[in-house]
């Protein structure tokens, strides 16, 4: 069986789906069969941010109707060959994406779930901002996860910038994480070339880390405040003050 992890956060921005497929992609990358069930029905955004935006033939919307069968929905990426993609564009009815993932489970040694399908989860992933709302937000989730029956959750701090650390404006993602309770996952540093569609290569050595985290091969946070000492990080805080 696949282990399930459900990614989330009730805040909008905080990054969730762009944490489930850098996730992804690590996992992959260090040979998981990983699907990611993207929850987005309107754009399909994780096919998007995962490079296979139009990629689909068949989704979940088909799926429910009997148009097809849930393997059919599978959208393989083009240069990972350990991950899939199975978008809910047109989805109505959650129920069905859980029958999908039921069918799809053993496949895969990893199915990351983007705000959908969340009761066939044992297993969750909250991914917060360093910023007080996105923080309450995230200690609501928890909340309602635990309500909802899921007690192994776990938090990611996307978007961490050291030198707003260091300025004082932000918690570091230790803080954050005893704040909130949660056994700490990963460390996402904040990458102003995402939106534009790029990784940095900090960003992937970063998410790699936190697939090593996941996986159990070792226990080990990415140190974004290290390159903001000395001159150059005091440069680099004063430019990012500008943007």
């Amino acid at each position: 069986m696949a282990k399930k992890i459900y990614m989330t956060n009730l805040k909008g921005g905080a990054g969730v789906t762009t944490c489930c497929v850098g996730l992804g992609i690590a996992l992959a990358n260090a040979g998981e069969r990983t699907l990611i069930v993207d929850g987005d029905c309107d754009c399909a955004c994780a096919l998007q941010i995962g490079g296979c935006a139009n990629m689909h033939v068949y989704t979940l919307a088909d799926y429910s109707k009997g148009g097809c069968r849930a393997k059919q929905t599978l959208v393989s990426h083009p240069k990972i060959s350990n991950l899939s993609f199975c978008p809910s564009l047109g989805l109505e009815d959650d129920e069905v994406a859980e029958h999908a993932v039921d069918e799809l489970d053993g496949l895969f040694d990893y199915i990351l779930l983007d705000k959908i399908a969340k009761k066939k989860c044992d297993s969750a992933i909250i991914v917060t901002e360093p910023f007080v709302p996105s923080v309450k937000s995230a200690d609501c989730c928890k909340a309602k996860l635990s309500d909802g029956g899921i007690k192994d959750v776990g938090l990611i701090v996307n978007k961490l910038n050291g030198g707003v650390i260091l300025s004082g404006e932000v918690m570091t993602a230790q803080e954050i994480a005893a704040l909130l309770r949660l056994p700490l996952k990963a460390v996402i540093p904040e990458d102003l070339s995402l939106p534009v569609g790029k990784w940095k290569k900090s960003t992937v050595k970063c998410f790699k880390v936190a697939a090593d985290m996941i996986t159990g091969k070792r226990e080990v946070i990415c140190n974004v405040l290290s390159s903001y000492f000395g001159i150059n990080g005091f440069i680099k805080r004063k430019v990012r003050e500008k943007l």
